[in-house]
């Protein structure tokens, strides 16, 4: 018993012109009547002229039937130009025939028998007849127009022709007799389409098979008639389970953006990068290509309709990038499509061919509120950020594709429909902040992806882009280690103060310097980096006030060797100045100078300084608590000085809110006296040890910070109510 039957297939034949073979999904069905309708100058001609020489190139054979539209001898001339063109396919293969002598003269029905003689003699595969329009006006009644169609489609369907029936026909309402009897209705038009002045192609009607119904765009150029149609040819690849390794994913190469993008973006993924003009979309765009090529080896396609290549090419120079280096590799291309020249599905698919062919892992479209600008229908936008977004999916890259959104608003994206169809966005912003501009940047959606929130502080400089991650929401630089109580103690380099502290400081403590301007907290702070020194540790000097030539000079007067230290690489000073640094960057350059030095005691001078910079005191002690959680993981015994409100000793040190974050608290204020102001230091607090809590005077002298006597009269201290008159003092030398 057989089974069944195989399904009938309607053969196809190829119609030679890009994309419309897809449209008729798998060619036109072979031995069809179809009309091609459309008003003059809508490029008819030229589309089916094409099909012919592509047919007639493949071996069949053409009879081109002109009646009182146009002469042959004129087709042939505008002909010429085209790239389909061949003269040696003429009368062999391609016979065109005039009919306008026998209309003119005999009328319909001898036209016909004409035709039927031709048809027996050359014995085509394909028949054109252009136009047949002129037949409507040479019909006597639509009865005779409709028996000459009928008969004549009889006689082409006997010979098994493919035909295409061309006039300048109403492509709205299809009335004519003719169609009835026809197989496929073809329309061309020109028209005004997202605001663009566009030649359109729509497949209203063809038997044997499930064409596409939209409007399609087309051009015309010597190279003869292309068809856009990307809501066919882009479609989203089907892909294979993941592997079991997990998903593939990519870095940016972009100094610390990677420490906010989680574990990389999924291959495959599209990212839009939106921001106001001016906040470094473009420079983003062409790191991430340039960063790609550079240190990954990784192609890269930059697409650009505002900027030249030249003029890009410009600004990676004066960002010391070596790009033409990338370029004349070949690891980079960047293609330079003007603003006026866009059309936009013809742009897809050129963007669709160029990934393709150069292999492209890393792709920018900037931008894409310039290419989609002339498009004014939400349903449109969205479909045409589909496609864009099967492009890098079915190439397995990644793409950035910048946005302008209207300043003054609180939009993500130009159109309002982007970031539903993209796989990630990046928010680039810059708000004024006293007499400066300050950068940020957001990872406002990454799909598939546990990325950092909130806004994080950028620079673009030398070099490129700086991302300054805030400590709270990226993974840290070391990993975590659990955190158990240390009983070493460690030198201040101030041995009367070590006394005072039960024999130094814990290892692994912070300590908070509270002092009044010239107490001598910055003397301190440098006796503490060199003891370090002195036992052959590493140690980080930060100064947000005095550079490190000032303060090497302010150590020498006093006869310490900060120079020597510095110079045998013992002691580091980052200079951090506060009217160039803002306080969201902080943390970040801190922890990377931390990963970097790895030292065994820090100095920070001072942290009320940061507060100077824009933070309010909650805001400040955020920003502390996260560098101490650091240093205290790691085991960094560190000092902070902050300077104080009051000059004198009656003044509190809480009011910041810092000592809970503090595993010790010294207190360097001054005392009134009827011999003027006398500096004293007071052991506040010291976490899990014991100290004195007596003060004794502050001594600066060649050698440095020391203690002198105690004082014998009672010291009010923070909460402490305060003397209406001066203490009379008495003090004693320190043993």
């Amino acid at each position: 018993m057989s089974g069944p039957a195989e399904p009938f297939t309607i053969p196809r034949l190829e119609t030679g012109i890009p994309n419309l073979d897809a449209i008729f999904h798998g060619g036109l069905p072979k031995g069809v009547i179809s009309v091609i309708a459309g008003p003059p100058g809508s490029g008819k001609t030229t589309l089916t002229h094409q099909i012919c020489f592509h047919h007639a190139a493949q071996g069949g054979r053409v009879l081109y039937f002109n009646t009182l539209s146009e002469p042959t001898a004129k087709t042939l001339l505008y002909l010429r130009p085209f790239a389909f063109f061949d003269p040696a396919l003429l009368e062999e293969r391609i016979r065109f025939i005039d009919l306008g002598q026998s209309l003119r003269t005999k009328g319909l029905e001898p036209t016909i028998n004409l035709l039927i003689e031709q048809l027996k003699l050359f014995k085509p595969t394909m028949v054109v007849i252009d136009s047949f329009k002129v037949f409507d006006d040479l019909a006597q009644s639509a009865e005779e127009l409709r028996k000459f169609t009928y008969e004549l489609t009889v006689r082409l369907m006997a010979w098994e022709c493919t035909t295409f029936l061309l006039g300048e026909y109403n492509s709205e309402k299809f009335e004519h007799p003719a169609y009835s009897a026809i197989d496929g209705i073809i329309t061309v038009k020109q028209h005004q389409l997202s605001g663009e002045q566009q030649r359109l192609l729509q497949v209203v009607k063809m038997r044997g098979t499930s064409h596409s119904h939209d409007e399609h765009p087309f051009v015309i150029t010597t190279a003869g008639v292309e068809v856009y149609a990307p809501s066919i040819t882009l479609r989203r690849a089907h892909r294979s389970a993941a592997s079991p390794g997990g998903v593939r994913r990519m870095k940016t190469g972009i100094s610390k953006l990677d420490a906010l993008l989680g574990e990389g973006i999924p291959l495959g993924s599209s990212i839009i990068v939106s921001g106001v003009a001016g906040t470094g979309k473009t420079m983003l765009g062409l790191e991430f290509v340039y960063r790609g090529a550079r240190e990954q080896n990784q192609k890269g396609l930059y697409f650009s309709f505002e900027e030249t290549a030249e003029r890009l090419r410009d600004t990676a120079r004066g960002l010391g990038w070596e790009l033409d280096r990338e370029i004349e590799r070949g690891m980079v291309q960047i293609l330079f499509i003007p603003q006026p020249d866009i059309l936009v599905d013809r742009d897809i698919l050129e963007l669709q061919h160029h990934v393709e062919e150069f292999g492209a892992q890393r792709v920018v479209l900037d931008s894409m509120s310039v290419f989609l600008h002339k498009i004014d229908d939400k349903r449109i936008t969205r479909d045409k950020v589909f496609w864009l977004a099967n492009i890098i999916q079915n190439q397995n890259a990644v793409g950035f594709f910048t946005n302008d959104v209207p300043a003054g608003t609180q939009q993500h994206s130009r159109f309002g429909v982007e970031e539903t169809v993209m796989d990630g966005l990046l928010l680039l912003w810059s708000e004024a902040q006293g007499l400066e501009r300050h950068r940020y940047i957001e990872v406002n959606k990454l799909r598939n992806t546990a990325h950092a929130s909130g806004r994080h502080s950028i620079i673009i400089g030398p070099g490129g882009m700086q991302v300054f991650p805030r400590l709270d929401e990226v993974p840290r630089l070391d990993p975590p280690v659990p955190f158990s109580p240390r009983y070493d103690r460690v030198s201040t380099g101030v041995p009367p103060l070590d006394e005072l502290l039960g024999g130094g400081l814990l290892e692994g403590s912070v300590t908070l310097l509270s002092g009044s301007p010239g107490t001598g907290k910055s003397t301190l702070g440098i006796q503490f980096v060199l003891e370090a020194a002195r036992h052959q540790e590493r140690a980080l000097y930060i100064t947000l006030e005095e550079g490190p030539h000032q303060l090497i000079l302010s150590a020498e007067s006093l006869g310490l060797p900060l120079r020597e230290a510095v110079q045998d690489g013992r002691v580091e000073i980052l200079y951090l100045p506060r009217e160039h640094l803002h306080a969201s960057r902080f943390l970040s350059m801190v922890e990377q100078k931390i990963h970097d030095l790895r030292p065994t005691r820090l100095v920070l001078d001072s942290a009320s300084d940061i507060e100077v910079l824009g933070f309010i005191s909650e805001e400040l002690r955020r920003l502390l608590y996260g560098l101490v959680l650091r240093l205290r993981t790691l085991g960094v015994t560190s000092l902070f000085t902050v300077e104080a409100r009051s000059l004198f000793i009656a003044d509190t040190i809480s009011e910041r809110g810092l000592s809970p974050l503090a595993d010790n608290i010294l207190m360097l204020r001054y005392l009134q006296d009827e011999g003027g102001l006398m500096p004293v230091l007071t052991v506040v607090k010291t976490r899990s040890s014991a100290h004195v809590r007596s003060s004794h005077r502050i001594l600066i002298e060649q050698g440095g910070f020391t203690l002198g006597g105690q004082i014998e009269a009672p010291v009010p201290y923070s909460g402490q109510k305060k003397r209406k008159r001066p203490l009379g003092i008495k003090w004693r030398r320190h043993k």
